[in-house]
């Protein structure tokens, strides 16, 4: 069986932290949503797969726009033509409500509607009996674990998927229906399919567990997308890899201009680097840049880097130069003076201290719980008393290069 995996598109959600975008750019934005959607509609006929997974948040609030349900529900309908079920959940952002809905969805959708956990079955064209087990937010939060009314694998079917919306628990209130990766194993599935974390994450080889991240960015932290899942599923073993959709991506780069001698050669080493790196593979590159070394270059530059006549030209040329593909939203120079200011002083008792919190096993197994998880990560590290300790020193080491330790004055 071969599954597309997807979560949190957030459908309805702008592209947040740009101020004073140019109309060509703030026009590609507007259609990069629904181009998403084409792109997975697209990947799922081309690699003819068996179910279209959307596991929660797939629209950015509970009250959807009526041009969003529309398109969203005409690329469904071509999925419907090719005869691919679509499962879907929804999470905290889209918690469902049937009320607000403009259209009917295609029959070949099927909709974990409530907070009960419930079991859905189909056949598919190989004619494999499956069973697909979820449920969906009614509201912006769920504070219990659901993972506890999910039923043990149906030995009844050939294969059994968990649709899961929600984050584990650290030792704290959680209200995305908390929940432990080590339960989630006990059940037998052949396959887990998770939202609701926008990094991609294959949390376990066996059984194969995984968050797809969200395939497209909607704001500078999310630079890290890998696209959708292409998930395939034997009985008690399961692969995965990652197909790109995303028709904006966010870019930060930092640049040293030790080399300018001179404005001149400075406007001209941004300008051409920068419009070489910019791919046409992409609907947009929104580009953020740190500009370190550049004291050499004298009052003017300073000037005009803090009264934005810099930043304007550059997004100009660089506008023309690409295609309107590339649009630099913000440069920030690191001075030498601002990264020493930057620096934080502490305290020598206080990096004790937190080297001997986190020699704790208890505590230093919940700071790493998602990388411990992780079966690439597991599979070469014995993770033992001598990791723990070597970790925690070269933490130490990186502290005292980033943090300025400054003893107390008597």
């Amino acid at each position: 069986m071969k599954i597309l995996h997807t979560a949190d598109l957030h459908l309805d959600r702008s592209f947040e932290g740009l101020k004073n975008s140019p109309k060509q750019i703030a026009e590609k934005l507007q259609k990069a949503n629904p181009k998403v959607v084409t792109a997975i509609v697209d990947i799922a006929i081309k690699n003819q797969v068996d179910a279209v997974i959307l596991a929660g948040d797939t629209f950015h609030q509970s009250r959807t726009s009526i041009r969003t349900q529309a398109y969203f529900i005409d690329e469904m309908k071509r999925l419907d033509r090719e005869g691919i079920p679509v499962i879907m959940s929804f999470g905290n952002h889209d918690y469902y409500a049937a009320e607000r809905y403009w259209f009917d969805f295609p029959k070949n959708m099927f909709l974990f509607q409530k907070e009960q956990v419930e079991t859905h079955y189909f056949m598919t064209k190989n004619q494999e009996k499956v069973a697909i087990t979820g449920f969906s937010y009614e509201h912006p939060w769920i504070n219990e674990d659901k993972l506890s009314a999910f039923p043990t694998k149906d030995l009844g079917t050939d294969i059994h998927i968990g649709i899961y919306h929600g984050d584990t628990t650290n030792n704290g209130y959680q209200n995305y229906a908390p929940f432990s990766f080590s339960e989630m194993k006990t059940k037998g599935y052949d396959y887990w399919a998770l939202g609701h974390i926008h990094q991609p994450q294959v949390v376990s080889a066996d059984p194969l567990i995984v968050y797809p991240g969200t395939p497209q960015g909607h704001t500078k932290k999310e630079r890290t997308v890998q696209g959708v899942a292409i998930v395939s599923v034997e009985s008690g073993h399961a692969t995965v890899h990652f197909e790109p959709v995303a028709q904006v991506v966010w870019q930060m780069t930092t640049y040293s201009l030790n080399q300018a001698r001179n404005l001149q050669e400075a406007l001209s080493m941004l300008t051409n680097f920068l419009s070489e790196k910019a791919s046409n593979q992409y609907h947009v590159i929104l580009k953020e840049i740190k500009l370190t070394d550049t004291e050499q270059l004298g009052e003017e530059f300073t000037l005009s880097y803090e009264n934005g006549e810099l930043l304007h030209y550059l997004q100009t040329a660089l506008l023309q130069q690409t295609n309107d593909v590339l649009f630099l939203f913000r440069m920030k120079v690191i001075t030498e003076e601002a990264a020493t200011k930057a620096r934080i002083i502490a305290a020598p008792e206080l990096l004790s201290q937190l080297e001997k919190n986190y020699l704790q096993p208890d505590i230093f197994s919940n700071t790493l719980q998602e990388l411990v998880q992780n079966p690439l990560f597991s599979s070469v590290v014995s993770i033992n008393e001598e990791w723990r300790e070597r970790s925690v020193e070269q933490a130490d080491q990186k502290i005292k290069e980033d943090f300025v330790i400054q003893e107390d004055q008597l």
